[in-house]
């Protein structure tokens, strides 16, 4: 029997087999604990608009035909001030090519939060962002290699990426309205 879940606010979408307590989570497919099955290419999303407070959402947006689209749907169902946490790959990683479900290669720490891209978000969200070196093996390099990423990553994109490719982009989306 599926959770009771027109209370919780919060949304783990693209959950796949990791499925949040207190949280609803949605995939396209019906794996063990999914409370919602739903393909988030199909629009308007099932949610009230001015309702979700909190939005986990890692490693979807390269799956979907428009990303802006649905980063636009997520505005409109969230709360003023909702927190929306995005993790996608970064494109100098060589997993992003190797994955054919993927429609988009991977992401730029430039993708969301500056006023020359995407500039139809810009005002949506305030955005924090990060870039992870590594998210399965060798994490330990963490530790050494995403404070100097992160410190610069106009340089790291432009001259380093792809000596030492890093895996992923997250960024943190507050929502504003």
């Amino acid at each position: 029997m599926k959770k009771e879940i027109k209370y919780l606010k919060k949304l783990n979408l693209g959950c796949e087999d990791k499925i949040l307590p207190r949280f609803i989570n949605v995939d396209i497919d019906n794996h063990e604990g999914v409370d919602l099955v739903y393909d988030l290419e199909k629009y308007p999303l099932p949610f009230k608009e001015d309702s979700i407070e909190y939005i986990l959402c890692s490693h979807v947006l390269e799956h979907l035909n428009n990303p802006t689209k649905f980063l636009f749907e997520l505005h409109r169902i969230c709360k003023k001030e909702a927190t929306i946490d995005l993790f996608v790959p970064h494109f100098s990683c060589f997993a992003t090519y190797a994955d054919f479900t993927h429609k988009h290669p991977g992401f730029s720490y430039f993708s969301l939060g500056e006023n020359w891209t995407n500039k139809q978000l810009y005002k949506k969200f305030k955005v924090q962002k990060k870039l992870n070196f590594t998210r399965t093996n060798f994490k330990f390099l963490n530790k050494i290699f995403n404070p100097f990423i992160n410190l610069f990553p106009t340089v790291y994109e432009r001259f380093f990426c792809y000596l030492l490719p890093c895996s992923e982009v997250k960024f943190r989306l507050k929502v504003i309205k």
